[in-house]
This record gives structure tokens, C-alpha cells and sequence, in this order.
């Protein structure tokens, strides 16, 4: 066939045809959020004024960094359903001792960082230690964490008597260099999980684990140490956010992170989807930026709650149909290229 004196044969034209369909395959998330921001934008155009992309930047900041300890250990092939409930916790117990026992607000987010490690380490045990299935151990945590949050103030919420230096934890009006400091914050984290998870051997070994534990166990990998170590950090990282929450409501009640148990398992799955199944720091980082961008959108647009529950369940349910066409696809072109 002959265009424009440029002459075609059917396989180039199928090789074009399958070039976009791989693309699609491989970054349909990416350019879903894109059509997604023009849409808002053209709908509402406050969509994209620089108060509105800053608030959604804090709600992406402090659901990333809970975010990032549930990506670590899917790295590492577990999953940690107590994120929700170690974050209140952690958030109850701190605020607790800085209002009611007159700690300085440091001490108070360091015991709440503490209790999160440790209960992430309870969990840690759990899977390593003792092999309980990551799914039932975490769900077993996540039961008694949501228990002790109502024991350690009998239900009551908190909402006065927060110290200054606590509540510019969580100030989005702006800090240093009129950047919220929860934006702050994100950056640090980020910086510290984006060098273990792809530049040190601690990443690659965490990763190993999760592709193959036994291969691991026999390469002389320390599986059930550095297993241990994913739901620790994960713990903290998760309590991390619930003060960081915590601080920016400036209001404290049972219950206050359970919202990050679905959000992160939500941005963590969108994020392998939309880098063609590789579980990352910065793919994380997408998926908390495409839910968040959906939220306000939707907000902005009128949208109620219940609408924006279905969406996020679609949405879930949506990314891990993708993950499997995405398997299969992968699978399917390897076998070829082997034959």
C-alpha cells in the first residue's frame, strides 16, 4: 500500500497497532489520570488553582507516607492490614501524653513512633517468627490496636489543649519556604524510602524475598529479619501519618486512621498498575496523587460520600483486573519471545 509516496505493508501496520496496544497495556493509569485532570479542570476551573493543588498535595503527602510502609512490605510479598489502626493508636497515645501529662510535643510524636514500631514489630514476629499468614496476623493486630485506641481514653476524642510545635507538625498553610511542612515531611520520607527500596542492598534483598523467599533463604538472605523489618518500618511510617493527621485536624478521636487502610492498598495497587506491575516508591507516590486528585475532583464537582466510596472500590476492583490482563500479557509475550 502506498501513502504520500511512502509505501506500507500490513506489518508495519500491525506492528504499530501492537507497539500502542503494549503502551496501553503498560500505562493505561497514567494517561487515565491525565484524561482525569482535564476533565475536572474544564468542569470546575478552581480545579487547578495553586490553593486547591496545594491541599492536594498535604492529603498526598501524609497518605504516601503510610502509603510507602504498605509498598514495602507488598514488596517483600506480605500485606499489613493494621496500618489504619496502629496510625490511631499511635495518634491517640502520643496526643494522650502531650495534653494530659504535660510531655513536650517531641517526646509525645516519638512515643507515638515508638508504639507504631513496636507494633509493627509485633506483626513482623508474627510473619517470620512464627508463620502466621500476613493476612490473618495483621488482621488479628489491626482488631486489638482499634481496641486500645477507645481503652486509652475510655472513647473520648481530644480536641484542645494541643502544644504549638504538634500542630505545625500538621500545618498546610505553609512552612519553611511557604511549603506545608507535611510536604516537608513527605520529601524526607521519600528521599529515605526511594535509597533502601532501589539503591541499597537492603532493597534488593527485600525484593528477592518477595519474588522467591526460599530461593532467598538458601542465597543465605536473612528472610526472617529483614522480613521482621518491613512491617516494623511499616508500623512507624504508619504512625508517622496519624500524627501528622492528627496535627493538621487538631482534633483526635478513635478511629482517626482508619481511612489509609483502603486508600494505601488502593495507591499502592494503582501504582504497580500504572508501572506495568512493579511494585515502587514513586509509583506509590502516583497512585496517593491519582486518588486524591479523584476525591477533590469529585468534591468539587458535588459528588456525595457514598458516590466516592464506589468509585474507590471500582476503581480497586478496576486496578486488579488490570494486574492480571498486565500478567498475562507479560507472560504471553515472554513465552513468544522464548519460542
Amino acid at each position: 500500500m502506498k501513502e504520500n509516496g511512502i509505501t506500507y505493508d500490513g506489518s508495519q501496520r500491525d506492528s504499530l497497532q501492537n507497539k500502542i496496544r503494549v503502551f496501553l497495556m503498560k500505562y493505561l493509569i497514567v494517561v487515565i489520570f491525565f484524561a482525569m485532570v482535564i476533565v475536572f479542570s474544564i468542569a470546575s476551573p478552581s480545579f487547578l488553582r495553586v490553593s486547591n493543588l496545594r491541599s492536594i498535595m498535604v492529603q498526598t503527602s501524609m497518605l504516601s507516607i503510610v502509603a510507602f510502609g504498605m509498598t514495602l512490605v507488598m514488596i517483600g510479598g506480605g500485606v499489613d492490614l493494621s496500618i489504619g489502626s496502629i496510625a490511631g493508636l499511635a495518634t491517640i497515645f502520643g496526643v494522650t501524653m502531650m495534653v494530659y501529662s504535660g510531655l513536650p510535643a517531641i517526646l509525645g510524636i516519638l512515643l507515638g513512633l515508638l508504639i507504631g514500631g513496636f507494633v509493627g514489630f509485633f506483626n513482623g514476629l508474627l510473619v517470620s517468627r512464627f508463620n502466621v499468614a500476613p493476612f490473618v496476623a495483621t488482621l488479628s493486630t489491626m482488631f486489638i490496636a482499634q481496641g486500645l485506641q477507645f481503652a486509652i481514653r475510655h472513647g473520648e476524642s481530644i480536641g484542645y489543649g494541643f502544644p504549638a510545635a504538634y500542630i505545625s507538625m500538621g500545618s498546610g498553610r505553609g512552612g519553611f519556604l511557604s511549603i506545608p511542612t507535611p510536604i516537608w515531611i513527605f520529601i524526607m520520607v521519600l528521599g529515605i524510602m526511594l535509597f533502601i527500596t532501589e539503591f541499597s542492598t537492603y532493597g534488593r534483598y527485600v525484593r528477592a524475598i518477595g519474588l522467591n523467599q526460599y530461593a532467598s533463604k538458601y542465597s543465605g538472605v536473612r528472610v526472617r529479619l529483614l522480613t521482621l523489618s518491613t512491617y516494623a518500618i511499616a508500623g512507624i511510617l504508619a504512625a508517622l501519618s496519624g500524627l501528622i493527621l492528627g496535627a493538621s485536624q487538631s482534633y483526635i478521636q478513635p478511629y482517626i486512621g482508619e481511612s489509609f487502610l483502603l486508600d494505601s492498598l488502593v495507591v499502592a495497587l494503582l501504582g504497580k498498575a500504572a508501572f506495568a506491575g512493579y511494585a515502587s516508591i514513586l509509583g506509590t507516590v502516583f497512585g496517593a496523587l491519582f486518588l486524591k486528585s479523584l476525591e477533590t475532583g469529585m468534591a468539587m464537582l458535588g459528588a456525595p460520600g457514598m458516590v466516592l466510596n464506589i468509585s474507590k472500590g471500582v476503581l480497586l476492583l478496576a486496578v486488579l483486573l488490570l494486574s492480571i490482563v498486565q500478567r498475562q500479557s507479560l507472560s504471553a509475550r515472554r513465552v513468544a519471545h522464548e519460542h
